[in-house]
């Protein structure tokens, strides 16, 4: 299944307009019972330093369908949760459809959070 995972968080190095780039992300919060205890776990602030370190997690497959996709998302990171009390968590894998990321400020991982964060 394809997530399409939408992100806010405008000074993260994954995002490209609103879309995340990254392969895969970590989403963190092992006791969560909220959103605002969730936390995305791979976020790494723009810049050439980082946009080198985390290189090896871009999608770039993804990255060029979506430059010549018409309508459609096509940059869809696997989502690896570690939020136990979601419910969406299936064995650490994110089954949500819709997936939001938010932080429109945040300079660093404990400053954003996963939006669709349901508790059991």
């Amino acid at each position: 299944m394809n997530t399409v995972l939408s992100c806010s968080v405008g000074k993260c190095v994954h995002n490209i307009n609103g879309l995340c780039s990254a392969r895969e992300i970590n989403v963190g919060g092992l006791k969560a019972n909220t959103s605002s205890d969730t936390q995305c776990g791979t976020f790494a602030e723009k810049g050439l330093k980082n946009a080198f370190t985390n290189l090896a997690n871009m999608n770039i497959s993804g990255e060029l369908k979506q430059v010549f996709a018409k309508n459609s998302i096509e940059m869809s990171p696997k989502i690896i949760c570690n939020a136990e009390n979601c419910s969406y968590n299936n064995n650490r894998i994110c089954n949500a459809p819709n997936v939001q990321i938010k932080g429109l400020r945040a300079q660093m991982s404990e400053q954003t959070e996963c939006e669709t964060f349901i508790q059991k």
